[in-house]
């Protein structure tokens, strides 16, 4: 049976845009910027993941409390939980590319700078205008990625784009017992640069590669047609064209001369239209449809559990390092983590004025690494298992097992054992998240679901930002009660899920 996009039914001279990337095929665009996005996303996501090694390694120069730790790490995150929402609007009317390249240049200038700053709190500010330019990237990668595939292609594209997440997972805690393995210190004046900022370089550079790769691409064209600009949008074919098969584009449809069908307005021009909190105004008005009936109750519902699983796995996945450092330097290994962490952090027989220890264990890395190959095969697991089981299924099964792990985490005193309990109550909600998206999709309609997904992820974050300080001011002091509240946080998850009507079929 041959695509409806295989034949053009609107004319001699008039081309819809997926007819013409049909035409075109599946070629060198494509696959050079499912690597863009890749990079930039391991930037992104390292840039957060990074700061959970990061922490440990500076907090003797910064002297850091176990509370400003989790501010350091709550800080990129604020920054894109802050902006995400704000720059999808923005990249709708100056558009994706230009978005995608300020934000990801500026926040590689601004990681550069972080590698001198000596001040924790300058530090956090920087690492939040860090978070604010990255908010960029995630509004506008997805769109601009999809918007380059044919319908067919776009979910396969979004989804290996996702998988870069897990790769992150594994880069962060490779590159940084690479770098971190070797003591050593440049002094320049009273300024000494260590091994943990040169993490900060490692961190930005495959986002920077990524930006310098994306200069060459041109706008979307769909976008671009949505705003009217049919020469431009014409020029941006005619580049894929080329760059895809080597051909113009004349003689890849056979025609001398041809037009492109415009698209849909993608929405308001906020920026031509408003200024300052005029813009914020409207767009809180553009998100109250969002909690409207017959689907507003659900959608609450859907941002609830989102919080929760945000919370449970990436807010315990920014600690976990911490807690594996803090663990393996334990004489005892016959205690639970929780009487490990509850002892005090302080460094016996030391009589110079430096007596913190800001050294990181080999199993610290070790378990990292395995945390992130399990993202990796999980993903794998999930996408074979999904239509089979069933999506509500999968997520009760998941969010079951992670909180099941969670309980036994109060008890079990074998490293091996908290290893694999902390894997399953880090990877379980984690894994979760990009099912529930899936159904958030399902449960509002077609032209809220955009907007659906960016407030939900928006509030995600949010989730990140409570579990990270949460975290830092309760491990140490009420370790059991602050794995309890994890706990509990999985089981409402799983009677949200338990309610809601979401399809089985993906």
């Amino acid at each position: 049976m041959h695509s409806s996009l295989e034949s053009n039914t609107l004319g001699a001279n008039v081309w819809d845009y997926d007819m013409v990337l049909e035409k075109i095929g599946y070629g060198k665009t494509q696959w050079v910027l499912l690597l863009v996005s890749g990079l930039l996303t391991i930037t992104s996501v390292a840039a957060q993941q990074a700061m959970s090694i990061i922490v440990i390694a500076s907090q003797c120069e910064f002297e850091t409390t176990q509370a400003e730790k989790g501010v350091m790490m709550a800080a990129s995150v604020t920054g894109i939980f802050l902006s995400t929402y704000i720059w999808g609007y923005i990249s709708d009317d100056i558009g994706r590319r230009k978005v995608l390249l300020y934000g990801n240049f500026a926040s590689n200038a601004l990681q550069f700078v972080l590698m001198f700053v000596t001040s924790v709190w300058l530090f956090n500010i920087i690492n939040l205008l860090v978070g604010i330019s990255f908010g960029a990237v995630s509004a506008a990668l997805y769109a601009y990625l999809s918007e380059f595939n044919i319908p067919r292609h776009r979910a396969v594209a979004i989804n290996y784009s996702t998988m870069f997440v897990s790769v992150t997972a594994i880069y962060v805690p490779a590159t940084a017992w690479l770098v971190l393995s070797s003591n050593w210190a440049i002094t320049l004046g009273d300024f000494v640069f260590r091994p943990w900022r040169l993490l900060l370089l490692v961190s930005l550079l495959p986002g920077f590669i990524g930006g310098l790769i994306l200069l060459y691409y041109p706008e979307s064209p769909k976008l671009l047609l949505s705003q009217e600009k049919n020469n431009e949008a014409k020029e941006a074919v005619a580049w894929i064209s080329r760059f895809n098969r080597g051909k113009p584009i004349h003689q890849v449809l056979n025609c001398d001369e041809f037009t492109l069908k415009s698209e849909d307005p993608v929405g308001e021009n906020l920026l031509a239209e408003s200024q300052g909190c005029g813009i914020l105004s409207k767009i809180c008005r553009a998100a109250i449809p969002l909690f409207h009936k017959p689907h507003g109750f659900n959608f609450i519902l859907c941002n609830l559990a989102l919080f929760g699983m945000f919370f449970g796995s990436n807010g315990m996945q920014l600690w976990f390092p911490e807690i594996v450092n803090r663990s393996s330097g334990a004489e005892n290994n016959s205690s639970t983590v929780c009487e490990i962490l509850s002892v005090p952090v302080e460094q016996p027989n030391v009589t110079e004025t430096l007596d913190c220890t800001d050294t990181i264990s080999s199993k610290t890395y070790i378990d990292n690494l395995i945390v992130g190959f399990a993202f990796l095969i999980g993903f794998s697991i999930q996408g074979l298992i999904l239509n089979p089981l069933g999506r509500k299924n999968v997520l009760l099964a998941a969010l079951a097992v992670a909180t099941l792990s969670g309980v036994l985490l109060h008890f079990m005193e074998s490293p091996t054992g908290v290893l694999v309990l902390f894997c399953l109550y880090i990877l379980l909600p984690g894994l979760s998240i990009s099912i529930m998206i899936g159904a958030i999709v399902d449960l509002v309609p077609t032209h809220l679901r955009s907007k659906a997904v960016s407030f939900c992820m928006s509030l995600g974050r949010l989730g990140i930002i409570a579990a990270t300080n949460l975290m830092g001011v309760m491990l140490q002091p009420y370790c059991n009660t602050t794995f309890a509240m994890f706990t509990c946080t999985l089981i409402v998850c799983i009677v949200i899920v338990h309610y809601l009507p979401i399809r089985n079929s993906a």
